[in-house]
């Protein structure tokens, strides 16, 4: 029997694609245009919809927070957990996932919020755990940002301290028994009293027993630290990559990390970041695909303001038209293989080439009509081994979604390559379904 593979959608509560010019008529800061790609979402049968969050301007790319502002980039961002609530408002199978760092936010808050969230979406929530490379966030907070691995150090206690708070009444505490007047069972539901390195929670948590127990949880790890983290942790990982070999490596290694930590490797389940250019004819790809190679100075600019973002380090000093000198990973405070991925296997492209390669959001260079591209999507997955693609595409691409769901799923649908139900009544089962 084959292998189902599983779809997720991402974008972020921002203003990202404003200026497309083929952009769907309607306002990014009101939830029309989200709940909308919601519906398109469940209608392809994802698995769920993630929502980046960036809590500051960076002020990364030549020391200035202009070219965030003056181009609309990420940094610029309304809260991810208030929209989740609105998409799972419009919906009833899509998980929706929220972006929260464990840097910036209390532990209790966080706990707090997410089974809340739980509640009201029916099992669907999803927190994506970020402890947040950007250093913008912390000047905002007034707080001075860590090294990269001490973050994930405190994400470990963070972690821990948040489970304990999910757990803390058991699943048949609540008995809400009008007979007896009795509304849960004290027996049942304990203090957790934690005290660790860097936080400390009396408990029990407030929220009762949510349908997931805990939100599913959802992790970019990619450093080193970072892949250790999201296999101890993650029901599933999201990931950038180019080339094929790299996922099959970066897939292995995740699977080999989870059974370190003693946990069965289907259970952390592999999404990598696509976008494939699709058309209808070979004619149309190959003039979609021309675009992409030559895009508009002010579009490479905003690339490498947003690389430069992500990884917390300034591009602005290398010379485009070069490869980027060895630059030290102790040196870029956020994502630290961000720049790795395109230099992988001996490739040497110029800063240029490599802004131009973000410009187009194309990874994995995906490109054809429905039928290539589904070919393509189905080899990946059986030369990688699985599990699934998160589709990066912002809330302005309502057609690039509509084509991809209603042209390239039914084509994996009839190869029994993607879901044609939901069987599961939560996002997790959902995720965990095959």
């Amino acid at each position: 029997m084959k292998k189902k593979i599983h779809f997720g959608w991402f974008t972020e509560y921002g203003p990202i694609g404003w200026d497309n010019p083929d952009a769907t008529e309607g306002d990014w800061r009101q939830p029309e245009l989200y709940q909308k790609m919601g519906r398109l979402s469940e209608k392809g049968k994802f698995d769920f919809a993630l929502f980046a969050d960036h809590l500051g301007i960076t002020s990364s790319f030549g020391d200035s927070i202009d070219p965030y502002v003056k181009y609309g980039l990420n940094g610029i961002n309304h809260d991810s957990t208030l929209l989740a609530a609105m998409v799972a408002a419009a919906t009833k199978h899509l998980g929706v996932g929220t972006t929260v760092s464990t840097m910036l936010t209390p532990p209790y808050g966080l706990a707090r919020q997410t089974a809340s969230l739980d509640h009201l979406s029916k099992g669907r929530v999803a927190w994506n755990v970020v402890t947040t490379g950007n250093v913008a966030g912390f000047l905002n907070f007034g707080i001075e940002q860590p090294e990269h691995d001490a973050r994930y150090d405190i994400a470990e206690e963070y972690m821990e301290l948040c489970f304990k708070l999910w757990s803390s009444w058991e699943p048949d505490s609540v008995l809400m028994d009008r007979k007896t007047g009795i509304f849960a069972d004290p027996a049942k539901v304990r203090p957790i009293r934690f005290e660790g390195r860097y936080f400390k929670s009396r408990g029990p948590l407030n929220v009762l027993p949510s349908p997931q127990g805990r939100p599913t949880i959802i992790q970019a790890g990619a450093s080193q630290r970072g892949k250790d983290f999201a296999a101890k942790w993650a029901d599933a990982v999201i990931v950038g990559m180019h080339y094929l070999d790299d996922m099959k490596a970066y897939y292995d290694d995740m699977k080999a990390r989870a059974a370190k930590f003693g946990r069965d490797p289907d259970r952390l389940k592999v999404f990598f970041i696509v976008k494939p250019v699709i058309g209808q004819t070979e004619e149309l790809v190959a003039r979609k695909l021309e675009a992409l190679r030559n895009p508009p100075e002010s579009a490479i600019h905003a690339a490498l303001s947003a690389l430069s973002s992500r990884m917390n380090f300034d591009l602005s000093r290398f010379n485009l038209d070069e490869p980027l000198p060895p630059i030290d990973e102790k040196d870029i405070m956020g994502g630290q293989t961000t720049l790795s991925r395109f230099y992988t296997a001996g490739r040497r492209p110029t800063l240029r080439q490599v802004a131009i390669e973000e410009a187009a959001g194309n990874k994995g260079s995906i490109a054809g009509t429905p039928e290539q591209v589904a070919d393509q999507l189905q080899r990946i997955m059986e030369t990688v081994g699985g599990d699934g693609f998160v589709v990066r595409v912002n809330v302005h691409e309502q057609e690039y979604m509509r084509e991809f769901v209603d042209t390239v799923i039914p084509v994996l649908q009839r190869r029994g390559l993607a879901r044609e139900q939901y069987t599961g009544k939560t996002l997790r089962e959902n995720l965990m379904e095959f």
